[in-house]
């Protein structure tokens, strides 16, 4: 899957492709590089290249992201290549965010029930993948329209599992 990240003025095209073991190849405006990758707890990821470690704390914004990276805090904003077909973050007109996974897995739980109030970054779903549980996150206020999904079920990558509708469409 691919993202359009930016960050102040800079713009990346960035793909990223699953190599087994942890291991990702991750290309920038198509220059590619290997790193390790893990999700240690919800909202820290380690890379590791070339034998140098990072260890990055990513929140959601209203923005995108908020990623800090040896004390210094990028605002990065992310849009994968459904939401950018769209028009842009949370999708078209109507504002509905659909909560999904890049890569395919299987729900260990879902936090939330339609007709829920959810806040900017609350856990909405926890999925495993690759051995790792990822908790997906609101990436705005908003209502719980539907749950696609249930605890144990297996997962596509892309498929919807949540659809947040805006505060004022609830």
């Amino acid at each position: 899957m691919g993202w359009e990240i930016t960050i102040g003025e800079d713009v990346w095209e960035a793909d990223v492709r699953d190599l087994g073991d942890g291991r990702y190849a991750v290309s920038l405006n198509g220059t590619e590089i290997e790193v390790d990758a893990s999700f240690p707890e919800s909202g820290v990821l380690h890379l590791m290249r070339d034998g140098e470690a990072f260890e990055l704390d990513v929140q959601p914004t209203e923005a995108g992201q908020a990623v800090t990276l040896y004390g210094t805090v990028y605002e990065a904003g992310v849009l994968d290549e459904r939401t950018k077909a769209l028009g842009g973050f949370g999708g078209a007109a109507g504002g509905d965010e659909v909560v999904s996974t890049s890569m395919p897995g299987k729900v260990v739980a879902v936090l939330v029930a339609e007709g829920d109030a959810v806040e900017l970054g609350q856990g909405i779903v926890v999925v495993e993948a690759m051995k790792m549980e990822n908790e997906l996150r609101a990436a705005a206020d908003g209502v719980v329209k539907t749950v696609h999904v249930a605890a144990g079920e297996a997962v596509t990558g892309g498929a919807p599992l949540v659809t947040i509708a805006a505060p004022e469409e609830a």
